[in-house]
């Protein structure tokens, strides 16, 4: 059995280790065998996974059950109760995310969490995700009122396959109709991880949504237009494959267009232009073109192959 620091050998850079950045951990038994088991996350760790849960066998040792790329804070505040219910915390009290995960079906399972918003709207969620029952209370002191409604159907909330941020989960309370509710929901979810983790632009996240079926596949077209900059393009596609993991396939597309803003009004001087902004990107490309294949599973994306044209 390796020791936990021998694991994180195997999970982390050394670089990362070797700039001894500060590391948030918790204890506690996640498994309910009577064990304590740890989370370790490394905040200033980006790109690569940063969090990793790891099961303790009674001896001194510990062996690790999955590590994630999770978009976290570096104050994001971990701990384990006595129930063994992993709390997450995103942001200080009073305006804060809080997800609390579970263990149960061999993964860890979101049962609820809180959406508290006192700095300065004074409002808070309380999300119940077992019994579909959320709780809202508004205002302060004696002026305190709270009301309870019922959620519309949710998948399963696995760590890993959603953004822990209430603001960005706005889909998953909406009341889709229809057989693919629920996988269109997990495949946002798939969707919004992307975004955090930089795969395809984060401006894309509020705006755009996917279209298709649980049958056919789920897809979004995305497209930036800035006169004088750039045109940047991506197409993505989302299929759910037999063992349950999504494979994903990326086209993305760029266009320099830094030359239009040296352009005369007219537009005649349009081969000076061009020279002008070649000379501006130091021979960079002009434009490029390229697709990605990932595979979505066990809430981690592994890319299988790409394939990249430039002029």
């Amino acid at each position: 059995m390796k020791k936990l620091l021998i694991l994180f050998l195997s999970l982390l850079s050394c670089n990362a280790l070797q700039a001894q950045d500060p590391k948030i951990t918790a204890e506690g038994d996640l498994n309910k065998d009577g064990v304590a088991d740890k989370v370790v996350y490394i905040p200033k760790l980006f790109g690569e996974d940063n969090f990793a849960i790891y099961f303790g066998d009674g001896h001194g040792d510990y062996s690790l059950f999955r590590s994630y790329d999770l978009g976290l804070y570096s104050d994001a505040q971990i701990s384990i109760n006595e129930k063994g219910v992993m709390r997450i915390q995103e942001g200080e009290a009073g305006s804060c995310d809080v997800f609390l995960f579970r263990y149960q079906e061999g993964d860890f399972r979101c049962i609820g969490g809180k959406m508290d918003r006192h700095d300065f709207y004074h409002y808070d969620v309380s999300y119940n995700f077992l019994t579909g029952k959320q709780i809202r209370t508004d205002g302060e002191g004696k002026d305190k009122e709270s009301s309870t409604s019922k959620m519309p159907p949710m998948p399963v909330l696995r760590l890993g396959w959603f953004p822990l941020d209430f603001e960005v989960l706005g889909y998953l309370f909406d009341d889709y109709e229809g057989e693919d509710a629920m996988e269109y929901k997990t495949v946002m979810g798939i969707y919004g991880m992307m975004q955090e983790q930089g795969m395809v632009s984060p401006s894309f996240v509020m705006i755009h949504e996917l279209s298709g079926s649980a049958e056919n596949g789920w897809s979004s077209y995305n497209e930036i237009m800035k006169y004088g900059c750039f045109n940047l393009s991506t197409d993505i596609s989302i299929a759910k494959q037999d063992d349950g993991s999504y494979r994903i396939h990326l086209m993305n597309s760029y266009e320099d267009r830094t030359y239009e803003q040296y352009l005369d009004e007219d537009g005649e001087n349009l081969e000076e232009a061009m020279e002008r902004a070649d000379a501006e990107r130091g021979g960079e490309p002009s434009s490029s073109y390229g697709e990605e294949d990932w595979l979505f599973k066990d809430g981690k994306f592994t890319k299988i192959s790409s394939e990249t044209k430039e002029e």
